[in-house]
């Protein structure tokens, strides 16, 4: 064969060897772009829909996406979602379910994606805990019995709760789980916990005592109070900020509000703009501190404000049921 022949001989294996490893290459599944969301962001449901909007600006602007996103973890961008009522996580682009045919409560994933909590309710609430990395049970040698769901992740891997001991302790305790250590952070004197969730770091609780008297608490990861509001009637949901504590509820000889409680001192932020405000909506923040609520002039029509240095403003966003995403 002369060398003319060699050469065609050679290019058209080099054209079938690039076409093979272009083959193989479209073959391979895109990775999925992964999702991001910031503070404020919401749910917003329209006849049973869902699109996922995201805060830019004090506006609101929809998410390329078609998840029913509930919760969501900035620092490693895991997520838990609804998929037609199955409750399912997605971490690194792979999504799998929680449980199968089970009845899921309160999930909730921990600082930096690494552990999720969970109950199955099955004639009682059931804690289950997975490593999200190896999607594995992860044990929980716990001494508690743990009141309804009042449970929160207080850093990255650990756990705290409101309870009653073996040894009768009444209580909030912490559980690690490298450590597989079960410890009492705060012991009640009297009364028992109704509310409990940690934000920015801090403890919150709401304790009622044997005379109806409701006190919010502020606890460090130390179990000391660091600060103690009285006159507390009912509370629907807390943010804590920069600024100061703010809590959206009622107290004694108020109304339904939102208030916002600093250096010791107590103010009522909403009067009559908005007229309404919806308090199983809760409350949510932007990027700043800002805090976030859902109001309007009837019951029929949801409405988002905004908080700013005490005044209040109206946020555009689309028509809908708005439903605030837990940012961790």
């Amino acid at each position: 064969m002369n060398r003319k022949g060699r050469k065609k001989v050679f290019l058209s294996g080099f054209i079938i060897l690039i076409n093979i490893a272009f083959i193989g290459c479209n073959n391979t599944e895109p990775e999925e772009p992964k999702i991001e969301l910031s503070k404020g962001a919401i749910a917003i449901e329209n006849s049973g829909e869902y699109k996922i909007y995201n805060l830019k600006d004090n506006k609101y602007e929809l998410v390329d996406t078609d998840y029913i996103i509930t919760s969501y973890d900035e620092e490693s961008g895991t997520f838990v979602l609804n998929d037609k009522g199955e409750i399912k996580l997605n971490s690194s682009s792979k999504e799998y379910s929680v449980e199968v045919d089970e009845v899921i409560v309160s999930p909730k994933v921990s600082l930096k994606g690494k552990y999720l909590s969970y109950f199955v309710k099955d004639g009682y609430l059931d804690l289950k805990i997975k490593d999200i990395e190896s999607n594995t049970y992860v044990d929980f040698n716990s001494d508690v019995i743990i009141s309804g769901d009042l449970i929160d992740w207080i850093n990255e891997d650990t756990l705290v709760y409101y309870g009653i001991d073996n040894n009768k302790n009444n209580g909030v305790f912490t559980y690690n789980i490298p450590e597989k250590k079960e410890n009492l952070l705060f012991k009640l004197d009297i009364g028992y916990v109704e509310y409990l969730e940690v934000i920015e770091e801090n403890l919150i609780i709401v304790q009622e005592k044997d005379n109806k008297e409701r006190f919010l608490k502020v606890i460090n990861n130390k179990g000391e109070i660091v600060e103690t509001i009285d006159k507390i009637v009912e509370v629907s949901d807390v943010e804590v900020t920069k600024d100061g504590i703010y809590i959206l509820g009622r107290l004694e000889n108020n109304n339904y509000s939102l208030y916002k409680y600093s250096e010791g001192s107590m103010k009522r932020l909403v009067y009559d703009f908005p007229k309404l405000i919806n308090l199983e909506r809760g409350l949510s923040k932007d990027k700043d501190g800002n805090i976030i609520f859902v109001g309007g002039d009837d019951k029929n029509t949801e409405k988002l404000y905004i908080s700013v240095d005490g005044a209040i403003s109206q946020l555009e966003a689309s028509e809908g049921k708005y439903h605030f995403i837990d940012i961790n």
